[in-house]
This record gives structure tokens, sequence and C-alpha cells, in this order.
């Protein structure tokens, strides 16, 4: 699927604000309510846009404090990374996870109630599994920007 120069524009507009009716949208974008519709459908239905979300200020909802967590698994224990994965990706204070290259093998973005709530999580997690050979962890002590916008750049024959 290629996602051409007004399709960018939705999705921009998206991604500053999911509410927006299809006439506000339509109109910042400079299209027909129709046509932007049937585009914002067809982005939806190719998995462009994989779902529309609210973003929470965990501090108000008391999950304010936030942790950088880097695994390093046991390289010869393979057939334990499947319930690895799951359990990662059914832990609600995983709020996202990258396997990654470097000293880690996976980089996980963990939201806790507070310290000692994030001490019960790495305990389970080392309970659970057996493959995670050391972790280490950075508190994040202020956020400067939090998104999960992606950068549009417009292709280089339509600049």
């Amino acid at each position: 699927m290629s996602v051409d120069k007004p399709d960018r524009a939705i999705l921009r507009e998206m991604q500053r604000d999911a509410t927006l009716t299809i006439a506000e949208l339509a109109d910042r974008v400079g299209l027909s309510p129709s046509a932007t519709q049937r585009r914002l459908q067809k982005l939806r239905d190719d998995k462009v846009i994989l779902r529309d979300v609210s973003v929470i200020d965990g501090k108000k909802v008391g999950s304010g404090v936030a942790m950088l967590v880097e695994l390093e698994l046991e390289r010869d224990r393979p057939e334990l990374l499947p319930p690895l994965l799951r359990w990662i990706s059914e832990t609600p204070e995983v709020q996202q996870a990258w396997c990654v290259t470097g000293r880690g093998d996976y980089t996980l973005v963990v939201v806790a109630g507070s310290v000692e709530h994030f001490d019960a999580f790495a305990d389970r997690m080392m309970e659970r599994n057996p493959n995670i050979r050391k972790f280490t962890t950075s508190v994040v002590l202020k956020t400067l920007k939090q998104t999960l916008a992606v950068h549009l750049d417009p292709p280089a024959g339509e600049r």
C-alpha cells in the first residue's frame, strides 16, 4: 500500500487529535468529508492506523513512576523465549517493549505506582522468567517529551 500526500495529511492530524470529527478532519486536510472518510477507513483497514488511544497523565491516576528496564537473556535457553515474550505482552506495567541491539536484548518501558510497586514487578519478572540473566533499570526523573507520533516526512518525490 502506498501512502500519498493526502493520506499523510490525514495521519498527521489524527496523530495530533484522534477525536476530530470527519468534517473537522476534512477541513484541516483540504478534502471533502466523503473522501476523508474513505481514506481514513482505508488507512484503518490496511493497518496503517493500528488503533486510536487516549494519552493519560500517569501521575494523575497513580502510575507516575516510569522506568527503563534493559534485559539481558541467557543465550543457551531459547526455548524460554516464547514464555518471556508472552509475559511481556500480558503484563500491564510494561507500557512498551523492544528487541534491541547493544548490551541488552530487550528494553522495556515500565510504569508503576511507586518504587515499591516496581520492586514487586521486578521480583515477579525474575521469578517467572528464568532466562533473564540480569536487568538494569533507569528511573525516569523528568519526562521531556512523550508521544507515539510517527514523523511523516514526505517521500523524496513529493517534497
